[in-house]
């Protein structure tokens, strides 16, 4: 198995023991295991292979400390979106240091950009995205910045410090990692392109 093949499983495998923590149940997207792969290998085939490795690393380490990473994402998130259940484990989620958040800022605002250039030029494609603003946070649809932030705090320094460097990258190539994303989840679905599936949406 590749390294991008054995990160999917590791997260599968942790995103199969994630109770929606307000109310206890699974979320129906814990019963299709055929999307996640398709959205999570979209967004890793954007990536360097350095930061693969890295990310896979930190699965790796958080497996053998005993964590959970997309519990914590998911528990991170609900400071947004469910403050009064967040306040009361809060605590014994892991400290993110201050140079870590300096990082993540600079990746979700050069994803904020991206983001927003693909919802104008496939209108129609975003309209099935996350809202933007955290403001309209729900338990059904956490913002986009929101997801973002709460998944890199649960990267390594080292993880972070490539992706923050990729971004850059990316963007002083002229290259979008969201569009890039959405082409590789356009054919993953059948479409010959991003495009293709943008004429087609309703």
């Amino acid at each position: 198995m590749n390294v991008m093949g054995e990160i999917i499983l590791k997260e599968w495998n942790m995103f199969q023991k994630v109770n929606q923590m307000s109310s206890g149940n699974r979320a129906s997207c814990q019963e299709n295991p055929a999307g996640f792969v398709v959205n999570r290998m979209a967004q890793f085939l954007t990536w360097s292979p350095e930061m693969l490795e890295s990310y896979n690393r930190d699965l790796d380490k958080a497996l053998d400390d005993g964590r959970n990473l997309m519990t914590e994402k998911y528990a991170r998130m609900m400071r947004d979106t469910d403050p009064r259940s967040y306040s009361a484990f809060s605590d014994l989620l892991p400290n993110v240091d201050t140079v870590s958040v300096m990082l993540v800022e600079k990746i979700v605002s050069i994803c904020d950009i991206w983001q927003r250039e693909f919802m104008d030029r496939y209108p129609k494609t975003a309209r099935g995205s996350r809202p933007m603003s955290s403001s309209r946070d729900e338990s059904v649809a956490t913002g986009f910045r929101t997801y973002l932030r709460n998944e890199l705090y649960t990267y390594s320094m080292n993880t972070l410090t490539l992706y923050e460097a990729w971004c850059e990258k990316l963007q002083s190539e002229g290259r979008n990692m969201t569009i890039m994303n959405m082409e590789y989840v356009a054919k993953m679905y059948g479409f010959s392109s991003l495009q293709e599936m943008e004429d087609v949406a309703k």
